[in-house]
């Protein structure tokens, strides 16, 4: 006998993960279909979005694939709250710290609360992790790309 957490799920459950994907991209497709997409040397404003569309709908059906070969018992797992609830915080703190405040207390603050997250985090790694993908993201954005954002507030 199988236990009540063992038991198979039902097939639109085990692929309703890749169908979201695919939704996705079609929808993107639907919504891009008018934009010209140039070519690879002269990409027009068509061009990432078509190619961003194919490699959600690539991968839904690549979720798709694999949800349905492997259709052996499945443990329900409870959800994690903690991570939920602190990611979506991260999430929530970059958006409303990026006008007033500037990229750097932005993403450190982002970062921090993303890393609250893991139980085992020390208050030490939070402040290294922090620093480092901040430098790093100053790096990218500021140096590498060029990109107009404020360091510091307005």
């Amino acid at each position: 006998m199988q236990n009540l957490d063992q038991q198979k799920l039902p097939i639109w459950r085990r692929i309703i993960g890749g169908s979201v994907l695919v939704v996705i991209g079609l929808t993107m497709i639907a919504i891009s279909w008018s934009y010209p997409s140039g070519s690879l040397t002269q990409m027009g404003p068509g061009f990432m979005p078509h190619l961003i569309a194919l490699a959600l709908i690539t991968m839904g059906i690549a979720v798709i694939v694999s949800d349905l070969r492997d259709a052996g018992p499945v443990r329900e797992e409870q959800v994690h709250w903690r991570a939920l609830v602190f990611i979506s915080g991260a999430v929530i703190i970059f958006i409303v710290l990026i006008e007033p405040a500037g990229l750097i207390p932005a993403m450190f603050c982002a970062v921090a609360a993303s890393m609250l997250a893991n139980k085992r985090s020390g208050f030490l790694s939070i402040l290294i992790y922090s620093a480092a993908v901040t430098l790093a993201g100053w790096f990218l954005f500021i140096v590498a790309l060029g990109l107009p954002l404020t360091l510091f507030g307005r």
